[in-house]
Formats: C-alpha cells, sequence, structure tokens
C-alpha cells in the first residue's frame, strides 16, 4: 500500500571499539494533489546505524526492512544519528573508511502523500563495529610467541583463563586487521567456543570473548548467523543483565548492535535483546521515571547508551521490531526524555540524539494503520470537533483562527502527559523536532525529524490535516522546514520536500505556506541538478507542491515563474529516467496552460499549445476542454 523511502544508513568509518568515539561528531483548480507514493501521504522510516560494510540495493518503492547502515535513514534518513556528548577517550586503531552510506529513495504511481519507511542504522554493524582491546593481558606473550589463529582457538578450550583470555585477544586482534581470519575461525569451530566463555566467572575472559566475537560478525553474515546457531544471542544477552563491568557492557552492546543489522535476527534481538537494552540501558541512562517503581538510577556509560541505541535503531526497522517497541513500557518514553533534555541542555548534536531521533522516525511510519485504534479515535476527535464547529460557531480549547476568520480545523485534546505510543503524534514531540531543526548540524538528525513529520502528515484522514496546521500554523515550523531545501546533503532535501508535498495538500494551509515556501521551492526546480539518487523524488514533491500553492494564489506566484524554471520542468518532462517526476511536470504544466493568467505568461517565454499539448499530453487535453 505504501511506497515510501527507507533508509539504509551507511557511514562507512570503521573505528576500534576501544576508540569508538574519539573526534566523531562525528490536480484540479482548487483540489491541492499529492506527491506519487503512498494512496495517503509520503512515509519514511529509518533505522540506526550499523555494520558499515553491508550494502543493499536502494530501496524502491516498498519499505525495506533494513537499510545498510543508514547513514544517515539512511532512507529512512538515515543517515542518521548524532549524539552524546561524553566519548570515549580511547584511542584505537581506526580502520579505513568505507564508502559513505547508501540512501534509499521514495517512489510511488500515484499522486498522493509520501509516508517516508523506516530506516536502518547508517552502518549496519557498528560504526565502530571492530573491537580493539586495551588490556595488558597477554601483550608481550602475544609479540613474543609465534600465535596463529588455530593455537588461539586451542588456547581457548584450556583450563587456564588467563590462556583462555590469551587466546581471544589474539582473535580479537587479528580479525580486526584480517578480514580473513573471520572465515577461519568459523571454519576451526572458535566461534561456539568464544560464546561458551562469555559464561566464563573471569571478567577478563568475559571481555576478551565479547570483543573478539564482536570483530567477527562485523562484516560478515556468516558469523553472525553462526553466533545465532551457537546460542550467542542469548548468551550475551545474559551476561549483559547481569554484569558490572562497563568495558564488558561495551563490547556486548556493540556485538549487539552489530547483530541487528541483519534481518534474520532481528525477531531474535527483539525477544532475547530489546527487554535488556531497555531495562538495564535506555531507562536508566535516560532519565526517565514513570513516577511509581523506585527505579534506582543505575550509571551506565555513555557509550553503553549509544550503542544500545543504535541496535534499537536498526530492530524499529522491522515491522515486528516497530509493534514491539511501541508497546514496550518506558521505551518512546525515555528515548524522548533523553531528546529533549539534549534539547534543552543545548546539546542537539549529542551523539545518541540522531539514534534517538531515528528511532522516533521510525516508530511514527504508518501510524495510521499500524496503530489503527488510536488513530481512528483520533480521527473521529477531530471530526467531532469539526462538526461542532459547524452547528456551533465554537472551538476547542486548542482550534483557532486565520487571520481572515478562515476555519481551522479543531485538533483533538492531547493527554498533558503523554505515554508511550502518545508521545509520537504529540505536539511536544513535534516542538522537538522543530527545535532541532532549527540547532542541530547533523544532517541524518535534520532528515530524520523531517521524516518524522513526514509520516505525521502522511495519511488521508483529517488528523494529516491537524498535523499539517499543527505544525505550519501554531509551531510556525515552514521556514525551518524550507531551509532544508538549501541544504547540500539530497536526502535532508529530499525529505523537506516531501514533507511540505505532504502539507500541501491542505488548501487551508495554503495562504501561509506560498509566501514562505514558494522561493525555495521554484528554486529546487530551477537549479536542481539530476547528479544524486535522489533527483526523482524530490522534483516530484516539488512539483506537487508548487502545483497546489500557485493555484491558490495566482497573484503572488507569478514572479517565480521564471524561464529557467518552465525550461526545466519541461527538461523534466522528456526526461525518460525520472517517470515519476515526469508525470508531476507534466500535471504542473497543464494546470500553468489551463489559468488565464498563467498561460500569458507561458505564451511570453515562447510556450504555444502545440508545445505544451505534446509534453502533457492527455493530462494537458482534458484540462484544456474543461478550460
Amino acid at each position: 500500500m505504501y511506497n515510501g523511502t527507507l533508509k539504509r544508513e551507511t557511514d562507512n568509518r570503521r573505528f576500534s571499539s576501544y576508540s569508538q568515539m574519539e573526534g566523531w561528531g562525528s490536480r484540479h483548480h482548487g483540489k491541492a494533489v499529492c506527491s506519487p507514493t503512498s494512496p495517503g501521504g509520503n512515509y519514511c522510516l529509518k533505522s540506526s546505524r550499523s555494520e558499515p560494510d553491508l550494502c543493499c540495493e536502494p530501496p524502491r518503492g516498498t519499505l525495506r526492512r533494513n537499510l545498510v547502515g543508514s547513514q544517515g535513514v539512511q532512507k529512512a534518513t538515515l543517515n542518521r544519528q548524532s549524539m552524546y556528548s561524553s566519548c570515549s577517550t580511547h584511542h584505537g586503531t581506526a580502520r579505513k573508511p568505507v564508502p559513505d552510506r547508501n540512501l534509499s529513495c521514495t517512489s510511488g504511481n500515484k499522486p498522493d502523500a509520501l509516508y517516508a519507511q523506516p530506516v536502518t542504522s547508517g552502518r549496519q554493524d557498528g560504526v565502530y563495529g571492530h573491537s580493539m582491546s586495551s588490556s595488558r593481558i597477554c601483550n608481550d606473550e602475544l609479540d613474543s610467541v609465534a600465535m596463529t589463529i588455530q593455537k588461539a582457538i586451542q588456547l581457548l578450550c584450556s583450563s587456564d583463563e588467563k590462556s583462555q583470555a590469551m587466546g581471544a585477544y589474539y582473535l580479537q586482534h587479528t580479525c580486526f586487521q584480517d578480514e580473513s581470519a573471520k572465515q577461519e575461525v568459523y571454519r576451526l569451530g572458535g566461534i561456539g567456543k568464544l560464546i561458551e566463555l562469555l559464561r566464563s566467572p573471569n571478567q577478563n575472559v568475559q571481555q576478551a570473548a565479547a570483543g573478539a566475537l564482536r570483530n567477527l560478525v562485523f562484516r560478515n553474515p556468516a558469523n553472525k548467523l553462526e553466533t545465532r546457531r551457537q546460542n550467542g544471542i542469548r548468551e550475551c544477552v545474559s551476561l549483559l543483565r547481569r554484569t558490572p563491568n562497563t568495558e564488558i557492557q561495551k563490547q556486548l552492546t556493540g556485538l549487539l548492535w552489530n547483530l541487528s543489522s541483519t534481518d534474520e535476527l532481528k525477531e531474535d534481538l527483539i525477544h532475547e535483546a530489546l527487554p535488556v537494552l531497555t531495562d538495564c540501558v535506555i531507562i536508566p541512562f535516560s532519565g526517565w521515571s514513570d513516577g511509581v517503581s523506585n527505579r534506582t538510577r543505575e550509571i551506565v556509560d555513555p557509550e553503553v547508551f549509544f550503542n544500545a541505541t543504535g541496535c534499537l535503531r536498526n530492530l524499529s526497522s522491522a515491522d515486528a521490531g516497530r509493534h514491539t517497541m511501541r508497546n514496550y513500557p518506558g521505551l518512546i518514553d525515555s528515548v524522548m526524555t533523553y531528546t529533549q533534555n539534549c534539547v534543552a541542555a543545548s546539546r542537539p548534536d549529542d551523539k545518541s540524539v540522531e539514534n534517538c531521533i531515528c528511532i522516533l522516525h521510525n516508530l511514527s511510519y504508518r501510524l495510521d494503520a499500524e496503530v489503527p485504534n488510536k488513530y481512528t479515535q483520533l480521527n473521529n476527535l477531530a471530526r467531532n470537533a469539526y462538526m461542532d464547529k459547524s452547528l456551533t460557531g465554537c472551538f476547542n480549547s486548542r482550534s483557532g483562527k486565520l487571520e481572515n476568520d478562515e476555519y481551522v480545523l479543531p485538533i483533538p485534546d492531547e493527554d498533558y502527559k503523554p505515554r508511550g505510543p502518545s508521545w509520537l503524534y504529540h505536539s511536544d514531540a513535534i516542538r522537538t523536532y522543530l527545535n532541532l531543526m532549527d540547532q542541530s548540524k547533523k544532517d541524518a538528525t535534520l532528515e530524520a525529524c523531517a521524516g518524522a513529520l513526514q509520516n505525521l502528515t502522511a495519511s488521508r484522514g483529517l488528523m494529516s490535516n491537524a498535523m499539517s496546521q499543527l505544525i505550519g500554523l501554531k509551531e510556525k515550523g515552514l521556514p525551518r522546514i524550507a531551509r532544508l531545501l538549501q541544504s547540500s546533503n539530497s536526502e535532508v532535501v529530499r525529505s523537506g520536500t516531501s514533507l511540505l508535498s505532504n502539507m500541501s495538500r491542505h488548501p487551508i494551509l495554503h495562504k501561509t505556506m506560498a509566501p514562505q515556501v514558494l522561493p525555495d521551492v521554484s528554486r529546487l526546480l530551477a537549479f536542481q541538478s539530476g547528479n544524486n539518487s535522489n533527483f526523482g523524488d524530490i522534483m516530484t514533491s516539488a512539483c506537487y507542491t508548487m502545483r497546489n500553492l500557485i493555484m491558490s494564489n495566482p497573484q503572488m506566484a507569478k514572479p517565480y515563474l521564471t524561464s529557467s524554471m518552465l525550461n526545466n520542468v519541461v527538461n523534466l518532462c522528456r526526461n525518460g529516467s525520472c517517470p515519476k517526476a515526469a508525470e508531476a511536470g507534466r500535471l504542473l504544466l497543464g494546470d500553468l496552460w489551463s489559468h488565464r493568467e498563467f498561460q500569458g505568461i507561458l505564451k511570453q517565454q515562447g510556450f504555444d499549445k502545440n508545445m505544451l499539448g505534446s509534453l502533457t499530453g492527455s493530462a494537458f487535453r482534458s484540462l484544456s476542454s474543461r478550460f
């Protein structure tokens, strides 16, 4: 049903596990039309970063489960992930960077609003997928002994804990430096032996085994599946639940993040890892409290929280993951609380904020279809408020009027203290997204914020109208959205134009939108070049937005109908590589010619009926005959 964009994030930088954070920052007249994609709107879904090396075909049309590390949503944007202000100060060896993340594009066949599809994390295995041991155990021995992979695996079976740790650290180090070593360890049965060492009573052995497994599964689907087969997910989660050791927690959460980038493992991770990550890491670190339970504020390292949110970011891009995560007690509350606290503290680019926003972005995907009871209730409230206004002329507490007393759809009363899924469409969440769009310098965060708003405005019901009014009128978010169109990052531009296209479907917003949005939209149509993968989606949304807005105020729109814009739209109609954008361009030109005031401008620019008729075909002929 929904053709939207799905992101894979591929931040392709690799860091040693112990130097992870160092330096990282790193239509017909009068009727609005929608961008083609889903029947209701443009949806977008993002997921968290993970393994930078895995890459997939860019998503086309329907939502994709896993993106290659959305670097950004990756295409659900993401690109995403910004985060903590606290970083590890360890120095480790970084591996050569992998290519930048792949982004997915939206697609669709009908002029409808677009959903931003769920995106997985930017890198498919924890951005810092590899880990290097910072332990001094056996460094001298490793240098002085002619160690091999086979000898190291034999040491794993030793009864001496120092020998076990020595073998595990050697495998960790070797797999960090040599990709082929991973296959050798698999062939010799080393993965199962390392998993057995997670049950060791010795913390040094536990840490070495977890670090070795983390490197073994990095960018290696076969080793990930073998880890599950050997009961590694359950052993990892069991150790995470009981260990107080921060270094072990870092390795375990990094391992889970790497595993989460593989679709086949997501169901197991949702069942086994989600409860522990939420209860033992996310909730304690976020500072959120339900006000009832006497939960003690446990000390959690920022890097552990970052890894945990990266894992959940990937899981939120899976259908089953979204459903479970929306209803898991305290999860959405904690993620939103952490994000809002960072915004209030002027830390919009804190490392974990990006992961948190991407999680919220993915969880907002297709709310009308996936949380139908609540959304239907909200639609009914909006419809009842509309009927009350029609009969009594009264507004409720959250409604208002435009300057010319034009009716504004009342927005249903919302929870004063939202909980769980109610956060996803709450005005405080929308305000948080807009504030981040003002403050953040991270493209992934900007894209995820726009993607979340895109999802809220994508449905066909009254709630889409209400959410669009809340964003554009009450929160005055249009200038911040329009600025996204000036970004040098095509993913950010794509999310911004898709959001504006969704909002432009509602005539009540046209008068407010036109002066704030048309300058940037017309500039895109005049100068956007087709040298990026998102060109078709950007131009499609821009054409629909322009078409909706200029018909509502022809006099104000005339200055934006420049020769460069018109010529670019004509070239777009002739472009066989972007059929959706070509169709949107034809509809725009057809509407322009069918309007007397615009027809004169087109003739001055050298266009005539025969020329436009050959470009726009049946759409032009039907509009011309109706005119």
